[in-house]
């Protein structure tokens, strides 16, 4: 009798110890992504921090981090794997980025292509609707010392098209379902390329007020794979 009730207090406790220690895992689990998610924000959003966001982007991070932190993955780690992933935009907090792009750029290691764009965004002011399209032309620069290799341009809106233009070379005007499988212009070290943006202020999808769309540029850059350009217009009939 005293074996088992022995084995009744053994078998107990390893339930007990193995049901309080997934709740403790929980609150870990909790508390990171308490701590983490207000410090990023998901590669295709500026203004909201990714705790608050909820669109396809925001889900996909979030399972990402989901996934890292059940493995056991520290912190530190998680920022770093996450700029990886994404792109170190993602990372809101200026010592963490600091931190992981001293990183990235040691593990890369000193010849990379470096992608900048000429300006982050653009506002065309007061505009009406019977203008059509409004373009502006935005120099893209590899500041790097490697080659680098253009493999995307997409749009958030269809009533957006973008095309770059390197040396003579122009690609067709692409819009929100981007470039074909396996396209890709190259810039060499220290050139540029000229990206031309369309607004279509005709297109149905535009109306009265302030309109904001995303042109995305996905590179071979090791630190931004993705880049985007912002556009601004306040509409009138």
């Amino acid at each position: 009798m005293r074996f088992y009730r022995k084995m009744c207090v053994i078998i107990l406790s390893f339930f007990c110890l193995t049901f309080f220690s997934h709740i403790g895992l929980a609150q870990t689990a909790a508390d990171l992504k308490a701590e983490i998610y207000p410090k990023l924000r998901d590669k295709r959003c500026t203004t909201m921090t990714l705790d608050k966001c909820d669109c396809p982007d925001a889900r996909e991070m979030k399972a990402y981090i989901e996934a890292l932190i059940e493995t056991g993955t520290s912190k530190d780690e998680i920022f770093y794997k996450v700029a990886k992933k994404f792109t170190l935009n993602t990372i809101l907090d200026e010592q963490i980025k600091q931190d992981v792009e001293k990183r990235l750029v040691k593990e890369t290691g000193e010849k990379r292509p470096q992608i900048i764009l000429e300006a982050a965004s653009f506002n065309f002011g007061k505009a009406s609707k019977k203008q059509g399209k409004l373009t502006k032309n935005i120099k893209l620069f590899n500041k790097g010392n490697a080659d680098l290799a253009i493999k995307n341009i997409k749009v958030s809106c269809s009533c957006v098209s973008a095309a770059l233009t390197v040396s003579k070379d122009k690609s067709p005007y692409f819009g929100s379902q981007g470039a074909p499988a396996g396209w890709q212009m190259v810039i060499g070290p220290g050139k540029s390329g000229q990206l031309e943006v369309v607004l279509d202020l005709a297109h149905p999808s535009i109306t009265n007020g302030k309109v904001i769309r995303d042109v995305f540029i996905s590179s071979n850059d090791p630190l931004y794979p993705e880049t985007s350009v912002r556009i601004e217009a306040e509409v009138s009939g």
